[in-house]
């Protein structure tokens, strides 16, 4: 057989050119023109010969039988012949009788078997071996005296009215009528509604309502018209707040039920049961499970294949409509109808998507788009939820959408929810003070509903329908079921199973993910209650409203946001922010200063779901209140702070990645080339009949493998895992991808990069005069100038619980270092006694009384006191904070005029500067009184101080953030300071932690009178920064100019749309509020994913704005962000993106190697269908149940890189890389399959052994492999399957060097023996088992090989076995390894070396102009 033939032959195969299966007659001619030698056939049985006359039977054929037998109508002797039919009419009645067969069971040899000719060949052959002259005719003619019996073959079939095709066709015409009926119906009634709807007028002078934005944006509810029957004095408006602008977001439509629903929807059930059990029925009598025999019940493999095929598509059809009708389905089976009317309220809102690192592809561009319109047509981009309709005891009508309650107001035709306004200045909140009646408190309730953040958690059968309903599982049910069906069922079984567990494990970290937000967030305690004037004892919490008042208890969870009306509280937020330290609280005064609940009153106010540690009461006044700490109830349930993170998390904004997006591209080309693949296989097995519908679909599911997405799940489950095993928690694992494309890192500084505590570092006082220099620093109180030793150890909110000082860190820290004694109040008028420590051991101290106290606000950036000193009676007030906002606060004449500069020259050092003013009141009694001290106004107070030092903190660095920062710029991560500390300080430790190299220029940007000024940090000199950033001739990514901002800076550069010029040349972001923090993380996002490192403080909002945040946080339950640890270290972060790089990369590879499976099958099976040929089913239970699972499981085992490399996994699954690597493999693999053939047919011992397919059933497939061609292509493949699971391994990068990947090596090692023991050996019960280099026991004996003693069964085919000649299978073997080489040379060197290196120059000297270069 010629070369060229071969080849030919096969390229039309691939190349997609009408092929001729059998490209020329099978066993014609050798290599050399010789016609090829006939082979013999042993044990041929003989056709019956029907004579007239018994007599007419040949001499070996006669109709006689031993004695006791007797010679039955099918040519055989039994005991009895009752029931046995006359064999010579073929079963056919109307068959002439005259027929009747001489003995039937002959068998010949025929020694050169003629495949084209063997009916006559087999007939002249019994002919010539009865001996006998007799000349039989062709059954079927009645002119001859005996016939060859050769009865028509008649497939069994059905009428279709048999009693089971009947009760189908009933089921089927009653859900088609059912249908139609329902259709009709509802069109009827809701025809009414519709045109009053489309008109938008109202009808029966009632309301139509949607709750569209652009009918019902200026919809407001006020109390009175819910409770018309009420008159009520308490003042509660309706704030345009944040809830109800979401709710203008949503439309609402209203749905009822209806008897026909219900029977229409019951039908949908059904069927959809019903559906499975069709199928399941169908494969059950496939394998004789209904009613004990195989196709019992369905007659015939081709009739029961056909049917299946079309019950196949039937549910196929029916799934995806369900699929696409899921949220609404049920209600379609309602009756449509004013919301306000119904008992149940669909809910829809647009969703739109947001996506990350998008590269600007344009097939990306154009599959995003056809995916928008295919989404807006068919309606899948609107969220739609159906929720029921309940009625509060006032019979107000509600129902409760993503944890917020909606009501329905009548008189604006709309839902919406309902919020308070109990006032918005101190007074008024103090106004509360007494509480609200039982009767607005159930009015409120009825309003609001209870103080719970109802989190509905799925029961786990609803969740698992809920992971399952969705096209992807669709599409791998619907494979399962064939490989089910067709002889497959044991990989459908294992297949199943690992799609199952990839499931499970999605549906068990989500349940674990939201029954931890659940016990987070149904908190339910027992409080003390202030209504109708009395304390009610152990009321349920979630019987709070707003504006009822609590008592405030140590020991407890603060069960609703809250404002502070009497007494002093401690309390622990580390569950919201992840800040462990506690915090001092205190009551509001009553004064007219606004109340800020985020700002400067947020010291004042209490949070959902924080602990109170210590509850002071404040002192005796004799009303009904006296010794009680306690709060007014602001907000509730999900509308405070706690519940609006909660619904962040329960319901946040979609996100979407690059590989995803690339993803669906890539699943859509394997979809059509697996179409292309599928009309090949009807054309080669069988040109369209329904086998080969079979092998079409089967190799869909290998292109397009089941477990793609299973192997994802279970590589993000193994990362998660590892992570936690760092110390390093995960809440949303798809981040754990996103972390590996970290290109920017932000960090927090202040316990972040340094360490928790600030270090004391003495005090500098003031100079005398303006202009007389600085004293020196010092650190010992008694040496230091008593006026700003009093000022440090008084100006604090330090307070002690059980022998613990609270506070703010450098309170606390400064506090110890004066060693001030901190006592409780000796009067009632007094906040907190101190007692300075003595010079002389024994005596008592100087003693001060804090009277008056303003806690440190991030929006004022400073605190204050007002100090008794009970020896002269003065009154002293100590203003402390920021050295620039103690500027900007104290006398001007006080401030001496190298200010900026000494604060600058600490600062630099690393110092974290305060300043301190000082102002004396007067003598208490003379100058001043109680009364007024205690009734001042921030301002009032803080107004006309002097400056009266700086005081000094040491801030040192973490032990190992030097080392994180540089191998993080040595991973290509750029590392940037978001910080609330002073620039100065920002950039020193900038500098010390090598954020800033020491070569490098920094310049910081200020405000000054409204105008930027940018400074050289060195030199104070004031520069054009744009002209010496022009100046330096390097690319602006390599520039040694460093810039730093001030916050007021940063926030003029935003509001000036400047920022973005200045943003990739800026490290140090300092004296940053939290809002800030969350734009400039905004801001890098733009640039690339961006990563937020922070203690949890002030960096929540940055640490969920973020890509990927990692909160220091030693609070388990903090949710703050997807990652959060106890661990504090910095290396934490180095670990999430090592972790992430690697779980990236092993994304990659699983998916490479699935589709390198996908193809390598794909060319496999084509190659055995263009032969008719199928691999025997233990080297496809092989491939699919051990190579395939224990493979992809392997892969995952790769750890991460030890140290961060110099670049990142490609996200894209269609990036160039991905592309050339597996492009590389295939062409190499798809040419070493097609020459193996090649190769074969240029052998003489294999030409005219060629396997012939013509008179083996197609059907049959696991008899279609005992031949030379699939022995050869299936053991090159197999190598092929196992050789590329280790070769998507290789990038020691990312990952450990592959042979680290220990579990990998050994299954690999173990397969590669295996292989090469049925390549190499000799016939054995093991390579008998595959059905390679064996045959029957008899032929094997014939070829000199010693007599098996397993069982073997016989060969399907003349030639009786494969053994492959000894040279050949050493020749084929080194063959197959040069196959697995070629590959290893492509990935490992071609690809990971040459052509990486050849990138890496490329983009070096020609970036690409989507990819913004980072300075490192």
């Amino acid at each position: 057989m010629r070369f060229s033939t071969i080849l030919c032959g096969l390229s039309t195969v691939f190349l997609g050119v009408a092929a001729i299966p059998l490209f020329e007659v099978v066993n014609d001619y050798d290599r050399y023109g010789n016609k090829c030698p006939l082979f013999a056939h042993y044990n041929v049985a003989c056709p019956i010969i029907c004579v007239t006359d018994h007599n007419l039977c040949p001499t070996k054929l006669a109709a006689t039988c031993p004695t006791g037998l007797s010679f039955c109508n099918d040519g055989t002797c039994q005991e009895s012949c009752e029931g046995i039919a006359n064999a010579c009419q073929c079963g056919d009645p109307t068959a002439p009788t005259n027929y009747i067969p001489c003995a039937a069971g002959q068998l010949v040899n025929i020694t050169h078997f003629d495949p084209t000719n063997q009916v006559i060949q087999t007939q002249n052959t019994c002919k010539a071996n009865a001996n006998t002259t007799l000349t039989p005719g062709v059954w079927g003619t009645t002119n001859s005296s005996s016939v060859w019996l050769s009865c028509p073959v008649i497939e069994p079939s059905f009428t279709w009215t048999e009693p089971m095709w009947l009760a189908v066709w009933i089921l089927m015409g009653i859900e088609a009528a059912i249908l139609i009926v329902w259709h009709i119906y509802k069109t009827l009634r809701e025809a009414k509604f519709n045109r009053a709807l489309s008109s938008n007028l109202r009808v029966n002078n009632e309301p139509i309502m949607v709750n569209d934005g652009a009918l019902d944006s200026d919809c407001k509810i006020d109390e009175k018209q819910f409770n018309d029957e009420k008159k009520s004095a308490i003042d509660t408006t309706t704030e345009d707040g944040e809830s109800l602008k979401e709710s203008e977001k949503l439309r609402f439509r209203g749905f009822k039920n209806d008897v026909l629903g219900y029977i229409g929807f019951g039908s949908v059930v059904v069927t959809t049961l019903l559906c499975f059990v069709f199928l399941g029925c169908l494969v059950g009598d496939y394998y004789g499970v209904l009613n004990g025999v195989e196709l019992g019940v369905f007659l015939s493999g081709d009739l029961s294949s056909k049917i299946f095929c079309a019950v196949w598509h039937l549910t196929a059809a029916w799934f995806c409509v369900m699929m696409l009708t899921k949220k609404t389905i049920r209600n379609y089976y309602r009756i449509e109808s004013y919301p306000h009317k119904c008992p149940y309220i669909q809910v829809e809102r647009k969703q739109d998507e947001l996506i990350f690192l998008d590269d600007g592809s344009k097939w990306i561009a154009k599959l995003r788009d056809l995916e928008k319109r295919v989404t807006s047509y068919l309606g899948m981009n609107i969220l739609v939820s159906t929720c029921s309709v309940h009625h509060t005891k006032n019979n107000l009508r509600y129902f409760e959408y993503q944890c917020m309650r909606y009501i329905y107001n009548p008189e604006k035709a709309c839902f919406e929810p309902y919020e308070f306004d109990l006032g918005s200045t101190n007074k008024k909140l103090q106004a509360w003070s007494g509480g609200i009646t039982s009767d607005d408190a159930k009015t409120r309730l009825s309003l609001l509903g209870p103080n719970i953040i109802k989190v509905d958690v799925p029961t786990i059968p609803l969740a698992i329908v809920q992971e399952f309903a969705s096209f992807l599982y669709l599409y791998q049910m619907m494979c399962m079921w064939v490989w089910y069906y067709f002889q497959y069922y044991k990989m459908g079984l294992v297949q199943t199973c690992i799609i199952l567990l990839a499931a499970f494990i999605r549906v068990i970290l989500r349940l674990r993910a939201e029954y931890r937000i659940k016990a987070m967030a149904e908190h339910k305690t027992e409080v003390n209650l202030l209504r109708d004037g009395k304390w009610q004892e152990k009321v349920s919490s979630g019987d709070l409203v707003p504006g009822d008042i609590f008592e405030v208890e140590e020991n407890t969870i603060v069960p609703c946001d809250a404002v502070i009306l009497s007494g002093t509280v401690v309390v622990n937020e580390s569950s919201l922010t992840g800040e462990a330290m506690p915090i001092r609280k205190f009551a509001i005064a009553c004064d007219d200063n606004t109340y800020e609940m985020n700002g400067s009153s947020k010291v004042n106010t209490l949070f959902a779901g924080t602990i109170i540690s210590q509850a002071t009461p404040a002192i005796s006044n004799g009303d009904n209140n006296t010794g009680r700490v306690f709060a007014l109830v602001l907000r509730t349930g999900i509308a405070t702070e706690k519940g609006m993170l909660i619904h962040k998390i329960l319901f946040p904004s979609p996100v979407s990645f690059i590989f995803n997006e690339h993803l669906k591209l890539a699943i859509c080309i394997l979809l059509l080339w697996g179409g292309i693949a599928f009309a090949l296989s009807l054309y080669l097995m069988g040109r369209g009949n329904i086998t080969s519908w079979y092998y079409g679909v089967f190799i869909m599911s290998e292109i397009f493998s089941p477990l793609l997405p299973a192997a994802f799940t279970i590589n993000q489950s193994v990362c998660a895992a590892r992570l936690r095993g760092k110390n390093i928690l995960c809440i949303d694992l798809p981040r754990i991808n996103l972390s590996g494309k970290v290109r920017i890192f932000c960090f927090d500084k202040t316990g972040t990069l340094t360490r928790e505590g600030l270090e004391f570092y003495g005090g500098v006082a003031a100079p005398q005069f303006a202009i007389a220099p600085f004293g020196h620093r010092e650190e010992d109180p008694l040496k230091m100038e008593s006026k700003l030793a009093m000022g440090i150890a008084t100006c604090h909110a330090v307070t002690k619980v059980k022998d613990q000082f609270i506070g703010n860190p450098v309170d606390i820290e400064s506090f110890n270092a004066m060693k001030w004694e901190l006592n409780t109040p000796e009067h009632s008028d007094y906040l907190d006694t101190l007692i300075a420590p003595s010079e002389v051991p024994g005596q008592k101290g100087k003693v001060a009384h804090v009277i008056r106290r303003f806690e440190f606000v991030h929006a004022r950036a400073s605190q204050s006191v007002a100090v008794l000193d009970p020896e002269t009676q003065h009154v002293h007030v100590y203003l402390k904070g920021s050295f620039e906002r103690i500027k900007h606060l104290s006398n001007s004449d006080s401030l001496p005029v190298d200010y900026d500069q000494q604060a600058a020259k600490y600062a630099q050092e690393g110092c974290y500067v305060l300043a301190l003013s000082h102002r004396d009141l007067g003598v208490l009694g003379q100058d001043i009184q109680m009364e007024e001290i205690k009734s001042m106004s921030r301002d009032a107070l803080e107004n006309d101080c002097n400056f009266a030092g700086f005081i000094l903190f040491r801030n040192m660095l973490k032990h190992d953030t030097t080392d994180a920062i540089s191998e993080l710029k040595g991973g290509d991560t750029r590392v940037v300071m978001i910080t609330g500390d002073t620039a100065l300080t920002g950039i020193y430790i900038a500098r010390q932690c090598g954020m800033i190299e020491p070569q490098q220029q920094v310049i910081l940007g200020d405000l000054v009178s409204g105008a930027m000024v940018w400074r050289d940090v060195e030199s104070g000199i004031e520069v054009d920064v744009d002209r010496i950033i022009d100046m330096d001739p390097r690319e602006t990514h390599e520039k040694h100019i460093e810039l730093a901002l001030t916050g007021r800076a940063f926030e003029y550069l935003v509001s000036t749309d400047m920022i973005r010029n200045y943003l990739l040349m800026t490290r140090v972001f300092a004296r940053m509020t939290p809002n800030d923090k969350v734009t400039c993380v905004q801001l890098h996002m733009e640039k690339g994913v961006t990563a937020m490192c922070g203690d949890g403080g002030n960096d929540c909002g940055a640490l969920r704005a973020a890509h990927v945040g990692l909160a220091l946080s030693e609070a388990e339950a903090s949710i703050v962000s997807p990652f959060s640890t106890s661990n504090r270290s910095i290396m934490q972060c180095v670990e999430l993106l090592k972790q992430g790089r690697s779980a990236l990369a092993t994304s990659f590879s699983n998916y490479k190697f699935l589709i390198l499976y996908g193809e390598s099958m794909a060319f496999w099976e084509l190659i055995m269908f263009y032969f008719t040929a199928i691999a025997p089913q233990p080297i496809w239970i092989t491939i699919d149940g051990f190579i395939t699972t224990t493979m992809t499981f392997a892969i995952t085992q790769a750890k991460p890189a030890a140290k961060l490399g110099p670049s990142r996994p490609t996200a894209k699954p269609l990036g160039i890389y991905t592309l050339a690597s597996l492009v590389g493999v295939i062409f190499i693999n798809f040419w070493f399959l097609c020459c193996s053939v090649v190769w074969l047919f240029q052998q003489d011992w294999f030409v005219c052994n060629e396997f012939d397919s013509s008179a083996i059933d197609s059907a049959q497939w696991w008899l279609l492999g005992d031949n030379y061609e699939v022995e050869v292509i299936s053991l090159v493949v197999v190598f092929q399957f196992f050789n590329s699971g280790a070769i998507v391994n290789f990038g020691s990068q990312f990952r450990q060097s592959w042979w680290r990947n220990y579990i990998l090596v050994f299954i690999w090692t173990c397969f590669f023996i295996s292989t090469s023991y049925l390549t190499l050996a000799d016939p054995n019960p093991y390579s008998c088992i595959f059905r390679i280099n064996c045959g029957t026991p008899s032929t094997l004996v014939e070829l000199g090989y010693p007599e098996p003693t397993w069982y073997i069964e016989d060969y399907n085919s003349p030639l009786g076995h494969n053994v492959l000649p000894v040279w050949f299978r050493w020749q084929l073997w080194g063959y197959i390894l040069a196959n697995c080489a070629c590959n290893i040379i492509w990935e490992r060197i071609c690809i990971l070396w040459i052509a990486r290196d050849w990138a890496i120059r490329r983009k070096k000297t020609n970036p690409s102009k989507s990819r913004v270069l980072f300075k490192l």
